[in-house]
């Protein structure tokens, strides 16, 4: 018997993993115009995206338990992540909640640094891009962006966020790793 290659271990893995539905508006490589709908969250603050901290486990307890039900919450993909608005302010980590979950109303939170919360629904510019460790190439990502949303004369509203949906043990060469920016429709 083969063992399956680490690509195709992946690849199941995230496909089993529940993302938030959209409608591509455009599409020129791996930037791309979306329609979402509100996408609820649970989120914790963060330090700055370049340093470790406990908002990822924080999350993930919330999922695995920590929560007025007690309820084990499937996890979902991507990731979201946003600097704080401010050098002293501390960004936030978010995960999505779950549809079914969310139809009939996610469990509060039992640590006091998690809250429910939702990323109003809306049009985004969304652009791929390869780097998520390194600060200089999300950087370099949110300028593309920004760029590429002047080319297409769209109007950004508010701050860049990014979006991250693989695991940490996926190699850096195949992440999915996007920054999203909210335009006016």
């Amino acid at each position: 018997m083969k063992i399956p290659s680490l690509l195709m271990l992946a690849s199941l893995c995230s496909c089993a993993i529940e993302e938030p539905a959209f409608e591509s508006v455009r599409k020129e490589g791996n930037f791309e115009v979306r329609k979402y709908a509100v996408i609820p969250v649970v989120s914790a603050p963060m330090q700055d995206m370049g340093k470790r901290d406990d908002s990822f486990r924080t999350l993930f307890r919330y999922i695995s338990g920590a929560n007025e039900d007690k309820s084990k919450i499937a996890m979902t993909s991507p990731v979201f992540m946003e600097n704080g608005a401010a050098a002293d302010k501390a960004g936030r980590m978010s995960f999505m909640i779950p549809a079914k979950v969310s139809e009939k109303g996610a469990p509060a939170p039992t640590a006091e640094d998690v809250a429910i919360s939702e990323i109003g629904g809306g049009t985004f510019a969304v652009l791929r891009f390869k780097g998520w460790k390194d600060d200089a190439k999300r950087e370099d990502a949110t300028g593309n962006l920004a760029k590429l949303i002047s080319e297409a004369a769209l109007k950004p509203i508010g701050k860049p966020f990014y979006a991250f949906y693989d695991p940490p043990w996926t190699p850096e060469a195949l992440r999915r790793n996007e920054v999203w920016q909210r335009v006016e429709p």
